[in-house]
């Protein structure tokens, strides 16, 4: 029997037919399994065997990042050194291309950009799809590191057009998910990543790679976004069931476990048991470790696993001390720090270390944010509002405090981050005590919170309320808004701004204004925000 990816007429442990079979296992997402295949392939090239080591092994460095097992040795530096000078000209792109974008992501900025520029030099005259599509790939998503949005946009797409001509299905499913990385980076709106994530997870579906290692890379990059924008059901829906059969690469499935719990937490009931959240992040690739410890720590503190919290924060501490390739890395150092600060703010745990108290947790976030803002490629609007949160919570005094978590609340109502948003919005109310404006605070974040099924948000909501006796308002007084006035309402209750809603309704910036206007002077209202909350609390007719 030919094995899966072996060629017609070829020995199946020939290195070509072993490559091809390797490749075909890492797509499939068995990245542990490709890995031995291809360490067979290498021991079957032999020396002068005719077959390129220098590209087994820039496919074994590639799988090695893309597995859960840490690593040490360098196998794109092996490569390189390996190229032979009558290297096979679509080999030697390759392993230029592979090298010269792990080199950017891990802050060899100038090694690795010389190296796909190199690889850009070499294909551009060559009439060699598959080539092409290599190519534009890679450097779209090196240029999306470096934060040259525009640029990597369009080779992305340039790729994904020639993945269509040639139906390599793989190569559209991975277009999609670069260019909703991208998009994000570039408007700091999640709707609009969702979007693009939605089209190509029903191509993938369509076209059967689903199953394979992008199409999983992708579902769960739109779960995570889908958490991000409050849609709590329908993530959990796309995670499927816990102890389904399929499973994927062992990268994706150290990260479905995590995600999976993170969201389970904090739906409602605890987990009937709790994952080893220091073992999940120590068995993948250094690449991954800040942002797997991320979703490891947040979880845990949820799951009140305080024995893996207090190891979790040493570790972030210790990536925040060093070179944060690719500076990326350093929002995720930031997102777990603060989780940290909120675990011990809400009084459910005081961790001993004095380097974890959270003042000294704040001097590390500051830090660390003021180091990878101003990185172009990190400019996720998002971690602006993780930073005034983690602000707001050690803020000497409630005016302070106010400050930040107004601040918070602007940039994540921009962003349309809803599940961050809530806890900024009650984190408001509190300070409110029993004042008008708590209320309508209490409601937008009640309107969220159910509408993603949190148990734990809708009890802390009963609990404000029963503090500042702000009851309910189960509905809204009667308000006449014309049609047109409506629509107004439902985009400014998404946090679009004149600008947006002005080029959505086809109205020009000055009518727009006006409108709001009109409409603060209808509901009685002072700003935005508590149209947005008079929006969320009354459901008027969408």
């Amino acid at each position: 029997m030919t094995a899966p990816g072996d060629g017609d007429g070829e020995r199946p442990d020939t290195a070509a037919a072993l490559r091809r079979r390797a490749e075909h296992l890492f797509r499939l997402g068995h990245a542990d399994e490709a890995q031995a295949v291809l360490i067979r392939a290498l021991a079957a090239a032999g020396d002068g065997a005719g077959h390129s080591k220098a590209e087994l092994l820039e496919r074994l460095g590639r799988y090695l990042d893309a597995s859960s097992c840490s690593w040490t040795h360098d196998y794109f530096e092996q490569a390189l050194a390996e190229l032979r000078p009558d290297e096979p000209f679509h080999s030697k792109v390759e392993v230029l291309c592979s090298v010269g974008f792990a080199y950017v992501q891990r802050g060899r900025t100038e090694e690795g950009m010389g190296l796909l520029r190199e690889a850009i030099d070499l294909a551009r005259d060559v009439v060699d799809a598959q080539l092409e599509m290599t190519v534009h790939t890679v450097a779209a998503e090196a240029l999306l590191t470096l934060g040259t949005l525009e640029e990597s946009i369009e080779r992305t797409r340039r790729a994904r057009r020639l993945g269509m001509e040639s139906a390599q299905h793989h190569i559209v499913v991975r277009s999609y998910l670069n260019e909703a990385r991208a998009t994000y980076l570039r408007t700091g709106s999640i709707g609009d990543s969702l979007r693009i994530k939605r089209v190509g997870l029903r191509y993938a579906r369509d076209f059967g790679e689903l199953a394979t290692e992008e199409g999983d890379t992708l579902r769960l990059a739109l779960v995570k976004d889908l958490i991000e924008a409050g849609h709590w059901p329908e993530a959990h829906a796309l995670l499927g069931p816990a102890d389904a059969d399929e499973r994927h690469g062992s990268i994706n499935a150290v990260e479905e476990t995590l995600v999976r719990c993170w969201l389970t937490s904090r739906q409602g009931p605890r987990p009937r048991t709790v994952p080893p959240f220091v073992e999940l992040v120590e068995s993948s690739s250094p690449p991954r470790h800040a942002y797997l410890l991320n979703i490891a720590l947040a979880a845990a503190v949820r799951l009140e696993d305080y024995a893996s919290v207090e190891e979790l924060i040493g570790r972030a501490l210790t990536l925040a001390d060093g070179r944060l390739t690719p500076p990326g890395c350093g929002l995720h150092v930031v997102d777990a720090l603060a989780s940290a600060i909120e675990s011990q703010c809400e009084g459910r745990h005081t961790l001993m270390h004095p380097d974890s108290s959270p003042p000294r947790l704040l001097e590390v976030i500051e830090r660390v944010h003021l180091k990878v803002r101003g990185h172009v490629a990190a400019t996720y609007e998002l971690t602006d509002g993780v930073v005034a949160q983690a602000r707001a919570r050690c803020a000497p005094g409630p005016e302070d405090a106010a400050r930040h978590w107004d601040e918070a609340i602007v940039v994540f109502r921009r962003t349309h981050a809803r599940a961050r948003l809530v806890t900024s919005l009650l984190g408001r109310a509190a300070l409110y005590g029993s004042a008008p404006r708590a209320r309508l605070l209490l409601d937008e974040a009640e309107q969220i919170a159910r509408d993603m099924r949190a148990a734990p948000h809708l009890e802390r909501i009963a609990a404000l309320r029963g503090a500042g006796a702000a009851p309910a308002a189960h509905a809204a007084p009667a308000v006449a808004l014309t049609g047109r006035q409506q629509q107004v309402v439902s985009l400014l209750a998404r946090g679009c701004t004149d600008r947006e809603i002005a080029g959505d309704l086809g109205l020009s910036v000055r009518t727009v204004n006006a409108h709001v206007v009109q409409i603060l002077g209808r509901l009685g209202v002072r700003n935005r925000a508590e149209v947005a909350a008079w929006y969320h609390r009354s459901g008027p007719a969408r």
